[in-house]
Parts: structure tokens; C-alpha cells; sequence
């Protein structure tokens, strides 16, 4: 029986797309032997169907958590990118700064989508899947504040066993976590500690790749779901004109991915 040609490349695509850390172009092409010029569209046609989607953290397509019959803990995680991106993008064009959204995976939170590389400022650019410090960055210390006591409890437990490599981090562990997470949930945001530089293995002396940060939750029905950012660099001294006139829109922003989250969710087990 004769096959439907389009049809075997644009699945041989999709099969290629199962790969969590997503594919580029050049990649896909490799793979597939299948022209750019058709890869293009396939893409884009998968795009539409809601086959596949393309992270605006690092241009990279991939397949869509939903289709994934047993989606692990893994897939789960990455769906709050897979769901983020389009509001993220929104938010970096109304407010100029970009942003991440970030999860909790094995005591640390992990970027699953971005508008760095959208940013044509002057801030650093990490990639998805990139671990940030739990104790001294603003998206840890919002999760912390934020989480249940048990998930809490088990970050502390695990911080007792591998003390974090950086200074700064075993002092804040060492009596003023409880006044910063107070603060945090009084404010509804939390901040990056100044004496952070960027890189939980290194001092700030060491590496240090200049932003400041907020972060908020994004939760839905009192459950945490991830935290999100807003960065800039720091030497504009920006923190209080940023808090002032943004804040509500990164508020804003999580609660609409959270709802978001929320209807896929529901979607997927009707």
C-alpha cells in the first residue's frame, strides 16, 4: 500500500521532536533529511495543530507535554514553559525586562521558559534548563516563602545534609531566612539577595553576571506551581522604580499563566 509521503515526514518530524530538550532547525534537518524549506512548514503546521511548540527562551521546537501519553514529573515541569511563553513575550513588550519562569526540581529552581533572548538590553541570557540557587535568588526565595511547610521543610532538611558552596547562602541559612521569607510574603515578591551573583557555585567576587531581580509566585487554588521573574541590571539602580510601576503587571502575568495551567490541566482530564 502506498504511504502518504507528507504525512511519514511530518511524523518522522514529531518522532524526532520527543527529545525533552528540544531540537533547532539544523538539528531537525539532520535527523530527518527532510529540506528546510518543507521542515519550515511541517513545523508550522505542527505548530498550529498543537503538536509542537517552539520556546522563546531558545528558539528550540518541541513536542507538546500534552500529547505525551505518561508525561513523568519531568514533562509535567516543562509544561509551565510550554504554557508561559506567550504571556512572558507579552509582558517583556509591555514592561521592556524580560523575565523566566522558573520550577522546583531536586533543590533548585530550574529556568523552563525565558524572554532573555528576546532582550536586545543589556542582561545576561541563561538557557532553559539552567539551576538557580534556592537561598540568596529571587525566584528561590519566593518559592520558599510561597511553598507548603513540608515541601519547605524538605528544602532545609536537604540545605542540612549539602550545605550550599556559597558563603552568603550558609549565613541567611544560618538565622535570617525566617525575617526574608516574612518579608517576602508581606510584600508579595521576593528579592535577590545583593551580595549574589548569579552562580551558586562561585562567590560574587568570582562571577557575577550584574542583574537585579524580583519574583513572584505563580500559583493557583493555594497550590505553587513555579515562581517568575522580572530582571534588569543592577547598575541602574531600578529595584524601587520597578516594584512601583511593574510589579503589579508580573502579578498580573503569573495569575494568568496559573489560570492557564489550571484549564490545561482540566482539559486533559475530561
Amino acid at each position: 500500500m502506498k504511504t502518504i509521503d507528507a504525512l511519514a515526514r511530518g511524523l518522522e518530524v514529531l518522532r524526532s521532536l520527543e527529545e525533552r530538550r528540544g531540537q533547532s532547525l539544523a538539528e531537525l534537518h539532520r535527523a530527518t533529511g527532510v529540506p528546510k524549506p518543507s521542515l519550515l512548514r511541517i513545523l508550522d503546521t505542527l505548530e498550529q495543530g498543537g503538536f509542537a511548540w517552539r520556546a522563546i527562551g531558545d528558539g528550540r521546537y518541541r513536542r507538546r507535554v500534552s500529547l505525551i501519553f505518561r508525561p513523568g514529573i519531568d514533562d509535567e515541569l516543562l509544561r509551565i514553559g510550554e504554557i508561559a511563553a506567550p504571556f512572558l513575550e507579552a509582558l517583556r513588550r509591555k514592561v521592556i525586562w524580560p523575565s523566566d519562569v522558573l520550577v522546583h526540581r531536586n533543590f533548585q529552581m530550574e529556568i523552563v521558559e525565558t524572554s532573555r533572548r528576546q532582550s536586545h538590553l543589556n542582561v545576561a541570557v541563561y538557557a532553559i534548563g539552567f539551576r538557580v540557587e534556592m537561598f540568596l535568588s529571587a525566584p528561590g526565595r519566593a518559592y520558599l516563602a510561597f511553598c507548603s511547610d513540608a515541601e519547605r521543610a524538605a528544602v532545609l532538611a536537604d540545605a542540612a545534609a549539602n550545605p550550599p558552596v556559597l558563603a552568603r547562602a550558609r549565613q541567611v541559612l544560618a538565622g535570617e531566612l525566617p525575617a526574608i521569607l516574612d518579608e517576602t510574603r508581606r510584600l508579595g515578591y521576593a528579592s535577590r539577595d545583593p551580595l549574589f551573583g548569579g552562580d551558586g557555585d562561585k562567590e560574587m567576587n568570582v562571577s557575577d553576571d550584574g542583574i537585579d531581580a524580583i519574583a513572584v509566585p505563580v500559583m493557583h487554588d493555594g497550590k505553587l506551581l513555579a515562581t517568575m521573574n522580572l530582571v534588569w541590571p543592577r547598575k541602574y539602580r531600578l529595584k524601587a522604580q520597578i516594584v512601583r510601576s511593574h510589579l503589579a503587571d508580573l502579578q498580573d502575568t503569573a495569575a494568568a499563566i496559573a489560570a492557564a495551567a489550571a484549564e490545561t490541566e482540566k482539559r486533559s482530564t475530561e
